[in-house]
């Protein structure tokens, strides 16, 4: 059984552990969708603090795709420079970071993305933003393939050691694979194999852009966790036709917006809660040759260390925003538990425009009020 701290490869990249950071929304971006000095110092803690591999917040690759205010951009050349920063961050300190790249589709407002309206795989009303959303025509799917291809090729270009496809929580790759959003009746709907269609698309001209041994993961939903959405007998498909399309890593999360308490984000309140896409990674494990990475309320050591019986890493995220120096404390035998309570009010700062622990944060703003 491999530790936390064996060693594992992702294609030719080794990864010194077994943890890995989450892509996590950051809000943090300017308006033009250049990363602020805070996403960079926020990243390069994590690679101090002893994570294996850091995947930053989704960054948009067209300005259409933008999900929220705030978020980083990677849909033009202008951006290479400001999103080195973040690579060369972290690689002074050591670590390892890859981009996650991503188009919202429905998940967004037209304010957002400049007046115009919100696309995906069918013509719906999205419930969380109230925005009509329209159908892509093939056309525009084809052109937006080509800006994942060309975001990717940025991300390598700026230094990043890998890049991760946002294909889950009903971002516009998950919307195509779950018949709950795509009711088209071409070569893009209907059956499993044609709602994987884009997301397969999208790694193939990815490895394209980048080569054969650049490092390529997918996150996806091994449940939308809604009735007529993604059930787990699909998702173990999704994760054989992602692995044959050339993923080096597939990252096993879950839930769209309307899946409420089933979504991502949910509450850990003892190690029995952690992990709670894990038996599901454990099982599209068993299917696929790439590496597994398992997603899910992860805190605790112990939890961690049983889920690697399973699957080849693990990700955290919430633990992560409170204690970015977890993993060394793991490593020292400081701590066995992160100190997160999973309140998601960590969530709430970030769209805010501040990605940090509100508990935290609280104690020092009480502390500051003492002294003075």
């Amino acid at each position: 059984m491999p530790d936390i701290f064996t060693p594992w490869r992702m294609n030719r990249l080794e990864i010194p552990n077994r943890i890995v950071r989450s892509a996590t929304w950051e809000g943090m971006a300017r308006i033009d969708g250049a990363p602020s000095f805070e996403t960079v110092n926020i990243t390069a803690d994590l690679a101090e603090g002893g994570v294996g591999l850091a995947f930053t917040g989704c960054a948009f690759v067209r300005a259409d795709g933008k999900g929220l205010p705030g978020q980083t951009g990677v849909h033009i050349d202008a951006m290479l420079g400001p999103i080195t920063r973040i690579s060369d961050a972290v690689h002074r300190m050591n670590g390892l970071v890859g981009l996650q790249i991503s188009h919202a589709g429905g998940q967004t407002k037209p304010e957002w993305i400049g007046g115009i309206q919100p696309m995906g795989p069918s013509n719906y009303i999205d419930p969380r933003y109230g925005s009509e959303v329209r159908e892509l025509s093939i056309g525009e799917i084809a052109d937006i393939i080509d800006s994942f291809a060309l975001a990717a090729a940025r991300a390598k270009a700026a230094g990043f050691d890998a890049v991760q496809v946002h294909g889950c929580h009903g971002y516009l790759v998950s919307q195509f694979a779950s018949p709950y959003y795509n009711k088209r009746r071409d070569d893009f709907g209907g059956t499993l194999e044609n709602r994987a269609r884009l997301g397969v698309m999208i790694i193939k001209a990815i490895r394209r852009a980048v080569g054969p041994y650049y490092p390529l993961s997918i996150k996806f939903n091994c449940t939308d966790a809604v009735e007529g959405g993604i059930s787990f007998e699909d998702a173990a498909k999704l994760a054989r036709l992602y692995d044959r399309a050339g993923a080096d890593s597939l990252e096993v999360s879950g839930g769209i917006p309307a899946a409420g308490e089933k979504n991502a984000i949910r509450p850990v309140k003892g190690p029995e809660d952690e992990g709670y896409f894990l038996e599901r990674a454990a099982r599209i494990k068993q299917e696929v040759s790439c590496p597994v990475i398992a997603v899910g309320g992860f805190k605790s050591k112990t939890r961690v260390m049983q889920a690697l019986d399973q699957v080849d890493a693990v990700a955290l995220s919430r633990a992560l925003v409170r204690e970015p120096d977890l993993i060394n404390k793991w490593r020292r035998n400081l701590s066995q538990k992160a100190q997160c309570v999973s309140c998601n009010l960590c969530l709430q700062e970030s769209w805010a425009g501040e990605l940090c622990c509100a508990v935290e944060r609280k104690k020092a703003e009480k502390q500051s009020s003492r002294q003075a």
